[in-house]
């Protein structure tokens, strides 16, 4: 997502992000912190974590009792960037906690990808006031895409599902009664999202989202796969699919795909 360091995935009751300061404390600006799993099928080993977040509060918030520090590219960001990446930074360093029993703050790559600790793999995600991550071991799992997405409105969904969706994506999209259609559009983007946050590590190669295609989306059961319509690398060639699921919380359609340490 791995031995059981904390709460097994799907049994887990709402806790407050673990820290360098108090546990029951949060930093000014969050709430709702929780480590429940919220898709539908358990992932063994893997810990999620996730807060909402006030953009203003939280940017101008002092972390150094959470360990959690902006890196000096963002010094200077845009307000709602520096919450984003202080919010997500709380959620990865609650997740590694529960993980290994060490909370730990990852750092940024030279393409500002996270840095999991050693034998560590794990994904971030942040989108209107919410953000989550969720972590496994590297012995377990190859990669994890995680991704959040408030809903889009439907016309916009609409507007935007010609440059998101491939055309048997926009079939089914048609086929589909008004009422569903804006969730399908946004969660197909998310979940490109999260299969692009999946496998960019493993392959280094930039792909888009004519790259890939829904192939499955049971909304009751959560399951879905994509195919990739891109070879990406001799082990990832166009054809392969990938599974994931999908999940509704706090109003946020959340998206996991997953990696097998085989592949």
């Amino acid at each position: 997502m791995a031995g059981h360091a904390g709460m097994s995935p799907g049994m887990g009751a709402d806790a407050p992000v673990s820290t360098g300061a108090s546990p029951e404390t949060l930093p000014p600006g969050c709430q709702g912190a929780s480590t429940a799993w919220p898709w539908p099928q358990p992932l063994a080993g893997a810990h999620c974590a996730r807060l909402h977040f006030a953009v203003d509060a939280l940017s101008a918030a002092d972390l150094s009792p959470w360990q959690v520090a902006l890196p000096e590219r963002l010094a200077s960001a845009a307000t709602k960037r520096r919450a984003e990446y202080l919010a997500g930074r709380l959620c990865a360093r609650q997740a590694l906690g529960a993980l290994t029993g060490i909370p730990e703050t990852p750092q940024t790559d030279s393409e500002r990808l996270p840095l999991w600790p050693a034998g560590c793999v794990g994904s971030i995600t942040h989108s209107q006031g919410l953000a989550a991550s969720v972590v496994a071991e590297r012995s377990r799992l190859a990669g994890i895409g995680l991704d959040a997405e408030g809903e889009l409105d439907p016309a916009r969904a609409l507007r935007l599902a010609p440059q998101i969706l491939v055309e048997s994506e926009r079939e089914w999209l048609a086929s589909l009664p008004p009422a569903q259609q804006a969730a399908f559009v946004t969660q197909v983007f998310s979940l490109k999202e999260s299969l692009f946050k999946a496998l960019y590590p493993l392959v280094r190669q930039r792909f888009y989202f004519p790259h890939a295609r829904l192939v499955e989306w049971q909304p009751a059961s959560g399951a879905v796969a994509l195919e990739l319509g891109k070879t990406l690398s001799p082990q990832w060639p166009a054809g392969r699919r990938i599974t994931g699921q999908v999940a509704r919380v706090d109003g946020y359609h959340l998206t996991l795909v997953t990696i097998p340490r085989q592949s």
